[in-house]
Formats: C-alpha cells, structure tokens, sequence
C-alpha cells in the first residue's frame, strides 16, 4: 500500500504526541516538524549539515532532481532549531539517523495513535507538507508543485491523493444559476408553467 498525506490536524498533533513520548522525543519532534515545514525528501533531509541552514534558510542542492533551493523556516521551527543547533558544529549532521530508523519512528508513531500504520512511510510528511501548502496557498497547482519541486503537475496531483470525498464537498457546495437575475428569470418562466 502506497503511503498517504495526513489531511487532519488532530492526527498531526497526535503523531508529535507520540513521537515527543519517545526516549529523544525533542529531536524525533523537530524531525517531523521540520519534514513538514520544508516538505523535503527523507534523503534530503539526513543530508543537512549544520552550515546548510543559515538565519532560517535552509539551502540544499536536492539529491533527487538537482535543484537548488532555498527554503524559509517558519519561525516555531526556526527558535527550535537555534536551539538546537547551538553547540553542533558546521559540518555535523543536523539529524544523525539512517532512513530506516525515521520509517519505523512514524511506523511506530502511527500505530501508537491508532491509525493505519501501513499507510505511513518516510514519505508521509512530504506528502502532507505538501497537502497543507496546496490550502494554504488557496489550492494553487503551480505553487505546491514548486514548493515540492516537480517538474511535472501530474506528479504533484498525484501526491495529493484528492479522493471522491473531498470532490463532493466542493460540488455539494456549488449552485449553478443562482445570481439574483438567474434566479428572477427562472422564477418567471417557472410560474408561466
């Protein structure tokens, strides 16, 4: 089963719950928060050092497609990271884990909460980071598919994993012809009948 975006907020805040409740909750906590603020690739991420992060930019050349960028932390995950960061050096790893260790922390995580612990992978948080940018940014395409650095929309849909379910609340919400005059003309030829 494919991994899935988390598209509620309580469930987020359970995970950091569960992820805080483990021994070095603090640094599992900001991994996540940080995987959400950035919407980075796992690769990526285990890859940082403390030099790529400079007054809240997170610069990294992505393994992936070679692009470069430059992301904006927002300011919890900024605080938390000076913190953090304080007594690393600048060539030290930001978060010295394997990606096999991340997959079982949110495998872990998910089960603990109560949710379908299969359809939770390293790639849940991009998934979701990229979820939230896409409302956050008024459900605009290009930007998300940016801000995840595709090259292609399809593949940023994809990601998206927009169901039936959230179609039809859209629909149930859209009522055609209803301007005023729409509606008096509609009225009239109505009442002719």
């Amino acid at each position: 089963m494919t991994c899935e975006p988390i598209k509620d907020e309580k469930i987020i805040d359970e995970m950091f719950e569960a992820l805080g409740m483990k021994r070095n909750g603090f640094i599992y906590q900001l991994y996540f928060e940080f995987a959400l603020s950035t919407g980075l690739r796992v690769s990526d991420i285990l890859s940082l050092k403390k030099k790529d992060i400079q007054n809240g930019i997170v610069k990294i050349k992505q393994q992936k497609n070679k692009l470069y960028r430059n992301i904006a932390l927002n300011d919890s995950c900024r605080k938390q990271f000076d913190v953090y960061l304080k007594n690393k050096k600048d060539e030290d790893l930001i978060f010295p884990f394997k990606r096999q260790w991340i997959h079982k922390l949110l495998k872990e995580a998910a089960e603990f909460i109560g949710i379908d612990k299969s359809k939770v992978s390293c790639h849940t948080t991009r998934k979701t980071a990229g979820w939230f940018f896409y409302l956050d940014s008024e459900k605009d395409i290009v930007k998300t598919q940016n801000f995840l650095g595709h090259r292609d929309p399809k593949e940023t849909l994809a990601y998206l994993m927009i169901n039936d379910e959230e179609v039809n609340k859209t629909l149930v919400n859209r009522n055609w012809g209803s301007t005023s005059e729409a509606v008096t003309t509609r009225n009239k030829e109505m009442s002719r009948l």
